[in-house]
């Protein structure tokens, strides 16, 4: 029996709306009700994910993000594992963004400081005329090495997004080569995020199981791209979602449906649940 389960957001439980289907929803509620942990894992900023955990009823969980940069126990409303890039890195990576003329933000705790208002920043700026203010994410616009500085070392990850495919590839190369000590990987194929060396969904989860002790056999993962990949391959049962990356479901123990199609819940189903759930 799987005694916790580990979701991605995007392009995973989330449909293209950025909303969760009620079979996704359903699916998880029985889970719950059996005792079993859902944690979700995403690369999205802490109160992003904060926001899913609050539409699923999950007040007494733990989750994962920043792609793994921060933990946290939803019950205790409070961070158990957190750690950010050094604050030369963070320097280094902004520097190699502007000199590639390339849009960047980053989390700083529960803000997002973008170099200027697009991709991901316009999204949540938009986001927010619809969320009630406690909800609503604390959107920066700003680029000076003053205020990276003013972070410290509590910047957690770097977003780095453009149209052009080749030009993410070549920042990524670039950043790789000149700036030791980090970690990159892609939530998207045009989305390139920079961690601290290390810093990934799987330690992330490693810490997790070893706090609510629970055994990396009982671990049932479900995702979808690149950051994906090291959560998948840790846990006993890695399900990587029929609309994933052909690397991730290489590795994977079980392919499930498209994040259009109910995967999550048609896993769930199959392996814990035993039953397809009626909404």
């Amino acid at each position: 029996m799987y005694k916790l389960i580990a979701i991605d957001l995007d392009m995973t439980l989330l449909d293209k709306n950025k909303n969760i289907s009620s079979r996704n929803k359903r699916a998880i509620e029985l889970v719950k009700q059996k005792g079993v942990q859902i944690v979700l894992c995403s690369g999205r900023i802490l109160k992003g994910v904060m926001y899913f955990a609050k539409v699923l009823g999950l007040y007494d969980q733990v989750i994962v993000a920043c792609n793994g940069a921060i933990v946290r126990d939803l019950k205790k409303n409070n961070d158990i594992y957190y750690i950010g890039l050094e604050n030369s890195k963070s320097l280094e990576i902004a520097r190699i963004c502007k000199e590639n003329d390339i849009y960047y933000h980053y989390y700083f705790q529960d803000t997002m400081i973008a170099r200027r208002l697009d991709y991901s920043s316009k999204f949540y700026y938009e986001k927010n005329k619809e969320l009630p203010e406690e909800e609503r994410i604390n959107i920066i616009i700003d680029d000076s090495e003053n205020t990276i500085n003013a972070c410290g070392d509590l910047i957690t990850k770097f977003v780095i997004i453009d149209k052009d495919l080749e030009k993410v590839n070549y920042v990524r190369k670039i950043i790789e080569r000149e700036i030791p000590g980090v970690e990159t990987t892609k939530s998207d194929i045009n989305i390139l995020e920079v961690m601290k060396e290390g810093v990934n969904k799987k330690r992330a989860l490693e810490f997790v199981i070893s706090y609510l002790g629970i055994a990396p056999e009982e671990v049932m993962a479900i995702g979808d791209n690149e950051n994906d990949l090291e959560m998948i391959e840790f846990a006993g049962l890695g399900v990587a979602m029929g609309n994933a990356i052909e690397e991730l479901k290489k590795i994977a123990d079980y392919v499930t449906s498209s994040y259009e199609n109910d995967g999550v819940a048609r896993a769930i189903e199959k392996f814990v649940l035993g039953e397809a759930v009626n909404v």
